[in-house]
């Protein structure tokens, strides 16, 4: 029973109001629980489909590229979360309206879902491979799945506390494992391998690379207010931003394409099988899989409060890691990179919005605000227009309308787009001053 209580009163309720004194974290929290989400299967697959479409130099350029303009972003977001002390989904409520942001909670939710049962889908399967090649056991992936979720949803029912204990044992264990099959590929093949001239399928360019890499975390950056408004200053923020998008991320991602070149494949599995550590593998695969997946739930309870504003947070978590566990097991694997590359069209014009927004009217977000208005149209345009800039400098080839070129990288082209459509809208918006009536002859001046 003492136990049952401790849990309880573990659990974090009420994501609307602002964190108590005794919630407060320093930079380390937000580092460590940023990391663990990096360190994942699904961001090794992807990093290692980079690896198999460009050469190393242009994936490294494109990859640093991308983190520095995702360091920028991160710190700005966070300042938000930092600042009004607010989820990520109470924020739009005050950008968009409280029904104009539906649309866009709604969209995050299904975000965050495709993401868990992503991850989830991928590690079930991981498990699976490995039980069968190593120790010739088939395991029932419903039964993994459905194991693996309630597993993973444990943490982000209670909510920040455990998740940053997770965080905290697991990090370093993901940090060291993961040099592993680097430094046995590097022995067996050399680093002439690297570098050599191949035969790429669909190559990629360092525009579309740096778009990408922004596409696939601009949804973690956006939400950082869910977890940066726990951070006592913001400092703490730009300290973590800095040693995530610094150094960690980059890092982990080159080493992911580095893996990809040097065995051949995108898959985590087949690499450490490859490498003979699979056993030991198996423990970083289930490890890296949690420690990005309860902020994935975390996100989508959060979300999912503003829709359902009556429902406890830890119950709609509880539902959340139901809902994704079934599209998990509905199999929702499949055009990874062309998934990214919308997700990032949709979501990074969002985060725009709301931080422009911010700095323009910080008192529309202070906790003595009045209530949201029901529709912000000029937040909704803005958003509008930098998803339709996004899609017409995303080039044909990658399904998009290739009608003209800014920064070649169309994450980004939607992001500044949207900005910039607010900051003018709100310049010509802004209701003249009213000329002083003039003084009659007969009007004494005090």
């Amino acid at each position: 029973m003492a136990i049952v209580k401790r849990i309880a009163g573990m659990i974090e309720r009420h994501p609307e109001r602002p964190p108590g004194e005794q919630d407060m974290r320093s930079w380390p929290f937000l580092t460590m629980v940023l990391v663990g989400v990096s360190i994942s299967v699904p961001f090794f697959a992807f990093g290692g489909q980079l690896g198999q479409r460009a050469d190393l130099t242009t994936v490294t350029a494109g990859i640093l590229l991308g983190s520095l303009l995702l360091g920028f972003w991160g710190i700005a977001t966070g300042y938000v979360g930092v600042t009004a002390r607010l989820p990520t989904a109470m924020v739009l409520r005050r950008t968009f309206g409280t029904r104009g942001s539906l649309a866009i909670v709604a969209l995050m939710v299904v975000t965050s879902f495709c993401w868990f049962g992503l991850q989830t889908q991928i590690l079930v399967k991981s498990v699976a491979a490995i039980l069968d090649t190593q120790l010739g056991y088939t395991l029932d992936q419903r039964v993994g799945i459905a194991l693996v979720g309630a597993l993973i949803a444990s943490t982000a029912v209670i909510g920040v506390k455990a998740m940053g204990k997770v965080a905290v044992v697991s990090v370093p264990l993901l940090l060291l494992a993961t040099l592993v099959p680097l430094a046995i590929g590097l022995d067996r093949h050399g680093t002439a391998g690297l570098f050599a001239p191949r035969a790429l399928t669909e190559p990629l360019g360092l525009g579309m690379i740096v778009s990408i890499v922004v596409g696939a975390e601009v949804f973690g950056c956006s939400i950082n207010p869910d977890l940066s408004r726990f951070l006592r200053t913001p400092r703490d923020n730009a300290t973590a931003m800095y040693i995530n998008y610094g150094v960690a991320f980059p890092l982990l991602l080159i080493l992911a394409a580095t893996l990809g070149i040097l065995y051949g494949n995108a898959d985590l599995v087949a690499t450490m099988l490859a490498a003979g550590i699979a056993l030991p593998g198996l423990l970083v695969i289930i490890l890296a899989t949690w420690t990005s997946n309860d902020k994935n739930l975390y996100a989508s309870a959060l979300s999912l409060s503003a829709l359902f504003p009556q429902v406890e947070r830890w119950l709609l978590a509880a539902i959340a890691g139901v809902l994704g566990t079934c599209l998990a097991a509905a199999d929702i694997l499949g055009h990874f990179i062309v998934w990214l590359t919308f997700m990032g069209l949709l979501i990074a014009p969002m985060s725009g919005v709301y931080v422009a927004d911010f700095f323009l009217d910080r008192g529309r977000y202070a906790a003595a605000a009045p209530a949201p208005a029901t529709f912000r149209t000029v937040p909704l345009f803005a958003w509008g227009f930098g998803i339709a800039v996004g899609l017409a400098t995303l080039p044909r080839a990658n399904l998009g309308l290739g009608l003209l070129e800014l920064t070649r990288a169309p994450t980004v082209d939607a992001l500044l787009a949207a900005m910039a459509f607010l900051f003018v809208a709100k310049r010509f918006s802004r209701p003249a001053a009213r000329p002083l009536p003039a003084l009659s002859p007969s009007t004494e001046l005090p």
